[in-house]
């Protein structure tokens, strides 16, 4: 196991999941449910990660409502290592927040800043890369993305466009950075696949916190001088009053949009690594993670099926029998007090039965 005194690890887990209505809920998010073999995305995270790292180093960064959840199911992290958000203000304040909070503590370290609601399957490869990843943040002063090679189009990723290779390393290829390219159109998108220059940009990154701080004053400036406030007051007797009130003041966008799609080759490297990645961020994208083979079903409750294909059907309710009769390619989720019923093509869309629950007050089922 290795302990770092200037390597950190910032652990997202602040997110809604709001996709994933109705299992995943404001007071039980995606990222704690156990979806996936009986544990969940949060889990498997951290035991992924304390196979080589130590609890003590990594910090999770949320809101209050989820430090029970992370208490539970990962008591080995010390809870004075947890971040609390006093709001969700999008990921570039989570980010930020981070970055000046861990500066605060440690003088400079380097941290490793991940999403707790993926599925990595290739886990050597994946500790491989962390461990490059830090070690060519320390050599080079930049920062390091990790991105992945694109298996599909997807409009719903950023893509990383890389340029020429500098060094392979056990085979880990390390690029030229070019630019980011968020959400791109899908004949972008088709192209980028088709390409070796384009990598996925999954959101894993390892940077220097004074080199995070300075890039959020150069292109993300109005957030500069809350999170300098917040930074000046963490650990005193101000700062549950300073964070409340500047966090506040932090512009909502993602950091995609406030620092990672302005970045330019001086300020970025690039490791690709196959890490058998997938975000698990729609029931659809569940579905096709846990199926053994394309258009196999996944049944998880007292389901009976008869010529059901290509279909997801999840019940939480004991006692219950599911009958489904010549369904395909829908999705049936079922819990004690809402029911979804969707095509595979619609999982996206699941966000806008949140906003409809938002503007009819209807906030138990959220």
């Amino acid at each position: 196991m290795s302990k770092s005194i200037n390597f950190k690890i910032a652990l997202f887990c602040g997110g809604s999941g709001t996709r994933m209505w109705p299992m995943s809920r404001k007071n039980l998010p995606k990222q704690f449910q156990p979806l996936i073999s009986g544990q969940s995305t949060f889990e498997m995270m951290v035991n992924r990660l304390t196979s080589k790292f130590a609890a003590t180093d990594i910090f999770p960064v949320t809101t209050r409502d989820n430090v029970g959840w992370i208490a539970k199911i990962a008591p080995q992290i010390p809870l004075e290592n947890i971040i609390v958000e006093p709001q969700i203000r999008d990921t570039a304040a989570a980010i930020g927040l981070a970055a000046v909070v861990l500066d605060k503590k440690f003088d400079n370290p380097n941290v490793l800043g991940l999403w707790s609601d993926h599925v990595v399957k290739n886990e050597q490869d994946f500790i491989r890369a962390i461990d490059l990843a830090n070690r060519t943040v320390q050599d080079s002063g930049k920062m390091v993305e990790i991105g992945v090679r694109p298996t599909f189009p997807s409009v719903a990723l950023g893509y990383l466009r890389v340029g020429k290779m500098i060094k392979n390393i056990d085979g880990l290829a390390i690029f030229e950075f070019v630019a980011q390219i968020e959400k791109p159109e899908f004949s972008s998108a088709k192209k980028f696949v088709e390409s070796w220059e384009y990598l996925w940009h999954i959101g894993y990154s390892v940077w220097s916190t004074k080199k995070m701080i300075s890039l959020f004053q150069k292109h993300f400036d109005k957030s500069y001088e809350p999170l300098v406030k917040i930074q000046k007051a963490w650990g005193t007797s101000a700062q549950a009053h300073v964070l409340a009130k500047e966090y506040d003041k932090i512009p909502k966008t993602s950091i995609d949009f406030a620092i990672n799609s302005k970045l330019e080759s001086a300020d970025q490297l690039v490791i690709s690594a196959d890490l058998g990645w997938r975000d698990v961020g729609t029931w659809n994208e569940l579905k096709d993670e846990m199926a053994e083979k394309p258009n196999a079903n996944i049944l998880q409750g007292d389901v009976l099926d008869i010529d059901v294909k290509d279909s997801l059907i999840y019940s939480t309710k004991d006692g219950k029998i599911i009958a489904a009769i010549g369904l395909e390619g829908l999705i049936v989720v079922d819990t004690e007090d809402a029911l979804l019923v969707c095509t595979k093509e619609r999982t996206h869309d699941v966000k806008k039965v949140i906003e409809h629950l938002k503007n009819n007050n209807k906030d138990s089922h959220l």
